[in-house]
């Protein structure tokens, strides 16, 4: 049965390398959110959630494992326009992504030396929220702009409470959990894309 998927129609590598990053990363953010549940709740709470989303985040670090093993069967050779691109968003992602540490850097030293410390989460989460907006241009993906309004609100709601004067573990607590739900779901999308793209490859060898 012819299938219409031939080494020439795959998607590039490069744009594999990519994906595959992407799981990688939505797999570090996860594990990282989600585990500043156990500064927030006992322990008994803590690891339940923690583990539901380190599950996650492996099934996320085994489809990029998957897709690196294909990698071969992807053609190496970009078009011009494929280059252009690749050049060009990577520059404005690596200025994004600067640009967000630069922010969360100083963000955070202003409230500790503030003594507004309870409000590092929060701030984090909404600067990360942020950050998702341009990226949502420069690789020209819709879901980004709904996971940058969700985790913009997860980090200002946060901000809110604590302004209002609410405990600070519960506030941090669903924070982390907020943002590590965004990441989770960024992965299960970009697995959805390496799953695509391992099913091309598989057909076409």
């Amino acid at each position: 049965m012819t299938t219409g998927v031939t080494p020439s129609t795959l998607a590039p590598r490069a744009a594999v390398v990519g994906v595959v990053t992407g799981l990688f990363l939505m797999a570090f953010f996860t594990l990282m959110w989600s585990a500043n549940t156990f500064a927030a709740w006992p322990a008994a709470v803590a690891w339940p959630i923690w583990a539901a989303f380190a599950i996650l985040a492996v099934c996320f670090i085994a489809q990029g494992v998957r897709l690196i093993g294909l990698r071969k069967r992807f053609p190496a050779k970009l078009s011009a326009e494929d280059e252009q691109y690749r050049r060009s968003s990577g520059r404005a992602f690596g200025i994004i992504f600067g640009a967000e540490a630069l922010a969360i850097w100083i963000v955070v030293l202003i409230l500790n030396a503030t003594g507004q410390a309870d409000y590092v989460v929060p701030a984090i989460a909404l600067i990360v929220g942020l950050h998702f907006y341009p990226m949502a241009r420069v690789f020209r993906r819709t879901i980004d702009l709904y996971l940058a309004t969700w985790t913009t609100l997860v980090g200002l709601a946060g901000i809110g409470a604590l302004a209002a004067g609410a405990s600070k573990d519960p506030v941090i607590g669903m924070v982390a959990v907020g943002a590590a739900l965004a990441t989770t779901i960024y992965g299960v999308y970009i697995s959805r894309e390496a799953g695509k793209l391992i099913r091309g490859a598989r057909q076409a060898a």
